[in-house]
């Protein structure tokens, strides 16, 4: 009896690690093309060609109800947060180290415990104040002593990014009791293709210079974004039809490795002592978190 369990478990962490696979990738792309073309246009490409794809398993899995959505208030918000929290990481990675950016990144269940208690009033004891306030000692410790080398800018755009990031989450469970999750990712990716366009003309972007002087290769990286970010959307959503998300909360800490990968071989990006401990602590925070979710989880169950 508890081999299909297992087997959706496993299917769900291997969904999960193949969506934080995409998210490196895409971040690298970013981080490469940034010196010949600005992260809103590389934000616009990424939603444009990422649609297709959407909309055809959207077809597939819904039909006529494709678009079809009950909760439109909640919808809207989680749609800017998560333009918001995109935009943040895309600008983060450009300015800041891959594995900086990851690791302030984890700060997000910290966001999430927050603002869940101050949003949808969930009950927060005073252990779980503790575990907050460790994970930003954690972030002091990443950040502490601040030198000229480190921008101010991308350290912002990460924490801004978590903090948004939290915010969609919490809209993305209220919106799962209501809605399907394909048909707000189209809503979402649909919006954030014109807001992107918006930023981009504000910007000063001209878009005859662009086509004009792009090469085949920028072009090629632009699609590969988009692709990759399809199907990075997909198995996240699978992830979490195969195994509930208490149990792969512990599965996003492999993040922080598979950043430090990318950083360190693509970039040559140096991390030291002050790194690992910085990282070590936000990352108990977060356990000590998520252990203490769980068994709110069971005693809800229980009663």
């Amino acid at each position: 009896m508890t081999a299909p369990v297992q087997q959706n478990i496993l299917l769900g962490a291997l969904c999960l690690l193949g969506e934080m696979v995409f998210s490196f990738a895409i971040a690298s792309a970013v981080k490469l093309l940034e010196p010949q073309v600005s992260v809103f246009v590389v934000l616009f490409f990424r939603y444009l060609f990422c649609l297709p794809l959407l909309f055809a398993y959207g077809f597939v899995t819904r039909g006529r109800h494709l678009m079809r959505i009950r909760n439109t208030r909640i919808l809207i918000l989680r749609t800017i947060c998560g333009f918001l929290g995109l935009l943040m990481w895309f600008l983060a990675v450009a300015n800041i180290d891959i594995s900086l950016a990851t690791a302030l990144a984890q700060t997000m269940p910290i966001f999430i415990t927050v603002l869940a208690a101050l949003i949808i009033g969930e009950q927060v004891g005073i252990r779980r104040i503790g575990a907050v306030s460790l994970g930003f000692v954690g972030v002091l410790i990443l950040l502490f002593p601040i030198t000229a080398e480190l921008n101010i800018w991308g350290v912002g755009f990460a924490l801004s990014g978590a903090f948004f990031a939290a915010l969609m989450f919490i809209f993305l469970r209220l919106l799962g009791q209501s809605d399907a999750v394909i048909s707000t990712a189209l809503w979402y990716n649909l919006t954030g293709l014109v807001l992107a366009a918006i930023l981009c003309q504000i910007s000063g972007f001209s878009w005859l210079d662009f086509l004009a002087i792009t090469s085949a290769g920028i072009w090629q990286a632009l699609i590969l974004v988009g692709v990759l970010a399809s199907f990075q959307q997909m198995l996240l959503a699978k992830s979490h039809t195969y195994a509930k998300a208490s149990v792969l909360a512990p599965v996003h800490y492999a993040t922080i490795p598979i950043g430090i990968l990318v950083g360190v071989t693509l970039f040559n990006e140096v991390v030291g002592v002050k790194f690992f401990i910085g990282t070590a602590i936000i990352l108990l925070a977060n356990y000590y978190i998520l252990r203490r979710e769980r068994a709110q989880a069971s005693k809800e169950n229980l009663s």
